[in-house]
């Protein structure tokens, strides 16, 4: 097994096997009560469920994604908490493996996975020593199996946390492929439409602009430098991120909202 293939596994085999003992785990009385074992409303996905998923702001949060697959945790496993901290650690596995490839776009540097002449390089072909796959094996590890993602993986109320998560870090990769393939507006849209998926699924990842400002200034530096901060080539670069920030903000404001819902 060639390490590109090797590293993403051995990440993916310790995160899940880091998590492992969670499936012992049951619903704890601090808001799994509130939300699963008195909440018979997300109890499947028919219509009536997916309205109120896609409508309520129930404990002062708008998650309609989130509640989707806690719905169809309940058609799978019905109150059964084993399988609900099943799906949050293969969600938390699989941000992982995404922070990995992540990881490898951003110590590749600059340089785009296109030579000069157009031809497509594969970064393992273009470096013969293995650092680069260690190095982005150790920070997705560093991610993953970080002490900080307990909660967010043990506790199944916070399965908004691991869903959004695995959209925050696919938006960004889509976002640098958008750079990496050239005319990319393919990755471009899908860049969008995750962090749409992220934020429908918890509104903290609205900072994702905040990084995709800095993934421009490092490592694609299109701001910054030679470019400059407001030449046609920047002002290129934050037309790309207006669509981003205006969603952030919408998502600020129904976040608000959410906190202080009218009155039925």
């Amino acid at each position: 097994m060639g390490a590109a293939i090797a590293a993403p596994v051995c990440v993916a085999i310790i995160t899940f096997a880091a998590f492992l003992p969670v499936l012992r785990a049951g619903f704890v009385a601090w808001d799994d009560d509130k939300n699963f074992t008195d909440n018979p409303m997300y109890r499947g996905l028919g219509p009536d469920q997916l309205r109120w998923m896609w409508t309520t702001f129930h404990m002062g949060h708008y998650v309609p994604l989130s509640w989707m697959t806690l719905g169809l945790d309940y058609e799978l496993w019905g109150m059964n908490p084993a399988g609900y901290h099943l799906s949050n650690l293969l969600l938390h596995t699989a941000s992982a493996i995404v922070v990995y490839f992540l990881a490898r776009r951003l110590l590749a540097g600059p340089r785009s996975e296109r030579s000069q002449n157009g031809v497509r390089l594969d970064l393992a072909d273009a470096k013969s020593s293995l650092t680069p796959f260690f190095a982005a094996a150790f920070a997705a590890l560093a991610f993953a199996v970080h002490p900080l993602r307990v909660e967010s993986v043990a506790w199944v109320t916070e399965r908004r946390d691991v869903l959004s998560g695995l959209f925050y870090f696919s938006s960004v990769l889509a976002y640098l492929r958008s750079h990496d393939a050239g005319r990319g507006v393919g990755w471009y849209v899908a860049a969008l439409v995750l962090f749409v998926a992220a934020l429908l699924s918890k509104a903290t990842a609205m900072t994702l602009p905040a990084v995709l400002l800095l993934v421009e200034v490092y490592p694609l530096r299109r701001l910054g430098g030679a470019i400059g901060w407001w030449s046609a080539a920047a002002r290129r670069v934050y037309a790309k991120l207006v669509p981003f920030a205006a969603l952030a903000v919408a998502a600020a404001a129904l976040s608000i909202i959410a906190l202080h819902p009218p009155s039925q």
